[in-house]
């Protein structure tokens, strides 16, 4: 018998979510630009997946950028509002116990010039409200702080961090994605300006990921080219993914 203790890496597809994924893959095939019927069906589904999604965050479906996972979205989170707020300053806070995903788009921020300040944790995990108030500068432009840590399980006071940067009009990250379905997530409630999401981290498939980016927020597009997801992540969508997520 076959014990499975890791769904923190990743979970199992659910039946009915592989089935809906291959009747996609195999009858409602469409690609969503093209202005064929297969296509609008295709479309159709793209929007219907971001309503539910939007619902469950409790944010609009105009504000969901559909990605290849969870790094993706972090990639996009970190160095798309970087690169697009260089002017604005060259500081973003972290923590010192984020997923690679962040780490390593912060060393190539550093290396592009920008300074980067880790925060440390408790003994139970936490950030200290006072240590991000201390980090913040005039030239902070980002903050990002996992909202679930993926192998202690800490969960941050997320509502409260995100104040702290809102008062010094900071925008702010939160890699959900040991959060988003595991325990209730309100977007909007809790102040945050970017949360990232996975789907195979709650029963969906690999390769799809969301970002919640909220209304008015600014970022470079790393991926450029027939302007879908409204123009923040050119290329045909994963509509497979995207339909089972």
């Amino acid at each position: 018998m076959d014990v499975y203790f890791d769904n923190s890496a990743t979970t199992k597809v659910l039946a009915p979510v592989a089935d809906l994924v291959m009747k996609v893959m195999t009858e409602d095939y469409g690609n969503p630009s093209a202005k064929h019927g297969k296509g609008m069906r295709a479309e159709q589904y793209i929007k219907e997946a971001a309503e539910i999604i939007a619902g469950t965050l409790k944010v609009s479906p105009k504000e969901i950028v559909f990605t290849s996972g969870g790094s993706e979205s972090n990639n996009m989170a970190l160095i798309e509002t970087a690169m697009a707020n260089r002017r604005a300053g060259n500081h973003i806070i972290s923590t010192a116990i984020e997923h690679a995903s962040v780490y390593n788009p912060l060393a190539y921020l550093e290396e592009q010039g920008f300074e980067v300040t880790y925060l440390p944790v408790d003994h139970n995990g936490h950030i200290s409200l006072e240590d991000l108030e201390r980090a913040v500068r005039r030239e902070t432009i980002l903050v990002s702080v996992m909202y679930v840590n993926n192998e202690t399980g800490s969960i941050q006071p997320i509502r409260e961090l995100a104040a702290v940067c809102h008062g010094h009009e900071i925008p702010f990250h939160t890699d959900a994605v040991q959060a988003v379905g595991h325990i209730p997530v309100d977007v909007k409630a809790d102040g945050v300006d970017f949360l990232t999401l996975s789907a195979h981290k709650f029963h969906g498939p690999r390769g799809i990921g969301a970002l919640y980016v909220r209304r008015g927020i600014r970022l470079q597009s790393l991926i450029d080219g027939g302007g879908q997801e409204r123009g923040k992540r050119a290329g045909t969508e994963n509509l497979p993914g995207i339909v089972g997520m």
